[in-house]
């Protein structure tokens, strides 16, 4: 037994040995950062300036490769099934990975267990606006007069299903008035239906609507998240305490991920996104810097899955 005991030992201290070595040589080869998105889109463009540092810091090759399709999840999924050994990382966002259980009918990873949360980089938020002559002038105005409605109140988003649409589809829920989706290809003509009466209201994100905002065409009736950046503008949160939807993106590992290889990612790229010059570039595309620890992004993934799917049942989405 004790002969059995002490083999054990010494194969146990072999294996985290060997650990240990191959987190402090890391990385030792070319890694790849895997984009759901097409080329020139904002996660492609902060994918490559994290991928640029990341190979100044690191003095290995550090590339970007595209794969599209399936709502981000053709590319996602190329992470979740690479070996777990840090040279696979992908750029996820709350669409694709939180919410993409509750939307679709099926998909090709589980975002809670397919892969090792890295570092949660930037967060958007989203405008609802509104007829400037209209009535809908706050989110207590929308509330009211939505609970009157027997219909319910149509508002005109970028996808059924998508982050815009489950942003209001929440504030209803949680304040009993119903809302019709309207899903739209282009976001001027949600600026043209809702100037003209034909949608309460319309939501997308806050740099797609700030044209038709900062012009008149349409009325500001509140942003999705509360954050030191953004003071100037009314938090939907000031009025409904709790109230908070921000779209993010993260960087992820396959699961299984050496969490000192995680580590080490996550001391990299947060060090990135502390620098001013790439601050100044994710504000210019309308995102906020974010820097968090694996641990903590990995609850926002977590809590924000669970948090969609109560949401979806609540409202009896049909997923698509």
């Amino acid at each position: 037994m004790k002969r059995q005991f002490s083999v054990f030992l010494v194969a146990l201290i072999a294996v985290c040995f060997s650990c240990l070595t191959r987190a402090a040589e890391y990385p030792s080869r070319m890694i790849t950062i895997e984009v759901p998105y097409s080329p020139g889109s904002s996660v492609d463009i902060m994918a490559r300036m994290i991928a640029e540092r990341l190979q100044k810091q690191f003095g290995q090759p550090v590339i970007v490769e595209n794969h599209i399709g399936a709502s981000g999840q053709i590319g996602l999924n190329k992470v979740a099934r690479a070996k777990p050994d840090g040279y696979t990382l992908g750029i996820g966002q709350i669409t694709n990975l939180a919410l993409a259980p509750s939307v679709f009918k099926q998909t090709l990873y589980n975002p809670t267990t397919d892969f090792a949360a890295v570092a949660q980089i930037a967060e958007n938020y989203l405008a609802i606006v509104s007829k400037p002559d209209g009535p809908y002038k706050n989110i207590n105005d929308v509330i009211a007069l939505a609970k009157k409605e027997k219909q319910g109140l149509k508002v005109g988003s970028p996808s059924q299903g998508g982050l815009p649409h489950m942003s209001v589809a929440l504030i209803a829920h949680d304040n009993g008035f119903s809302v019709e989706n309207i899903s739209y290809n282009q976001i001027g003509q949600i600026v043209s239906d809702v100037a003209s009466g034909q949608l309460d209201l319309g939501v997308s994100s806050y740099t797609s609507l700030s044209p038709a905002i900062d012009s008149g065409r349409v009325h500001l009736v509140g942003i999705s998240i509360k954050d030191k950046y953004l003071s100037r503008l009314p938090a939907i949160g000031d009025t409904l305490p709790g109230y908070s939807v921000a779209g993010w993106n993260g960087i992820v590992a396959p699961a299984g991920t050496d969490p000192q290889i995680i580590e080490k990612l996550n001391l990299a790229i947060n060090a990135i996104i502390a620098e001013p010059q790439v601050q100044e570039k994710l504000l210019g595309l309308g995102l906020i810097p974010i820097m968090k620890t694996p641990k903590e992004f990995s609850q926002v993934l977590n809590e924000d899955t669970e948090r969609f799917a109560r949401l979806a049942k609540g409202i009896g989405y049909e997923p698509r």
